[in-house]
């Protein structure tokens, strides 16, 4: 095993014993109860581990950095609850999602009951800067306009490549952005030197999500530990769909209006013979370049274990 990989499996195992070791109250149960359901899944915590890299290249006290990573972490999980819930989704991390194994009410509850935590976490933090949670709550606001305008896509059908990156930017590339520099934050960094750390990680984002649509499709269900093809079964403007349209709108839409929600070979077949996929993966691997390169900008080079990380996200499979 690699030092990177050692380094990620070590904060990955220290994170996940702090979650665990987090003092949630036990009464009420309708609140508590799928709030430690939410937080028992077994999350690949890349945000967490961002956090701790940015912290150590940035000087960032460890303990302080273990609330950030805890705070972010619930943030995640409170907007994953929510996205579930407005797309219909039954499976999360190879789990049944939070309103299938309670309710819609419970789990509405138990993500507002999150976020509130994550607040109480970070305001906790003593001596940090005057503009923090200016930072945290304005990424907050971001994702939700994400994910407004995601829900929004969904009633249009000219959404173009760039809309959909700049939902992206917010959606996915907001939290990964401060995953990054919230640390530099903390750390003391000037205004400057903040938003061009802060434009890595949302660089970094929208690579991020355009992944994630591509294993919507192309994965298996098992590794990706949810269902796929929800995302086009829901009319989702996807990387995948909005090329999928400019390649041959007439197939496509007759492809989409005969798919059941489950078997994807006709989507898959389509999008590999009209090189769909191939494109995606090149806007990917666009994005994923830009991030690096303006990590090498920012004095990180190819040897750090921030840019080793960033490698370690391009190579995954799920």
């Amino acid at each position: 095993m690699s030092d990177i990989n050692k380094l990620v499996q070590f904060i990955r195992v220290e994170f996940n014993r702090s979650l665990k070791l987090f003092p949630l109250p036990n009464k009420p149960e309708y609140l508590y109860d799928p709030i430690k359901f939410a937080l028992k899944g077994d999350g690949k915590r890349f945000r967490p581990i961002l956090i701790h890299l940015s912290g150590k290249a940035f000087k960032t006290d460890p303990d302080i950095i273990m609330k950030v990573s805890l705070a972010v972490e619930l943030l995640h999980c409170f907007t994953l609850i929510h996205d579930d819930i407005m797309d219909s989704d039954k499976v999360r991390r190879n789990m049944p999602t939070l309103h299938h194994q309670f309710d819609t009410s419970s789990a509405i509850l138990a993500g507002d009951g999150m976020f509130t935590i994550s607040q109480l976490i970070l305001n906790s933090i003593e001596n940090k800067p005057d503009a923090f949670m200016q930072h945290y709550n304005e990424t907050v606001l971001e994702i939700c306009e994400g994910q407004a305008l995601d829900k929004h896509f969904e009633e249009l059908d000219d959404i173009s490549i760039d809309m959909y990156t700049d939902m992206v930017e917010k959606k996915t590339g907001a939290l990964l952005g401060a995953c990054f520099y919230l640390p530099a934050v903390i750390s003391g960094k000037s205004n400057d030197e903040i938003e061009k750390i802060k434009y890595v990680g949302r660089q970094l984002g929208i690579a991020f999500q355009i992944q994630d649509d591509l294993f919507e499709i192309f994965e298996d269900e098992n590794v990706m530990g949810k269902s796929l093809g929800s995302d086009i079964f829901s009319n989702k403007k996807t990387a995948i769909a909005i090329e999928a349209k400019n390649r041959n709108k007439t197939e496509w839409d007759s492809i989409i209006r005969q798919f059941d929600g489950k078997d994807l070979e006709n989507i898959r077949k389509f999008l590999l013979e009209n090189n769909v996929k191939d494109k995606v993966e090149t806007l990917a691997e666009h994005y994923f370049n830009s991030a690096y390169s303006e990590l090498l900008a920012l004095g990180f080079d190819k040897d750090s274990d921030t840019y080793k990380f960033f490698k370690m996200i391009q190579g995954r499979h799920s």
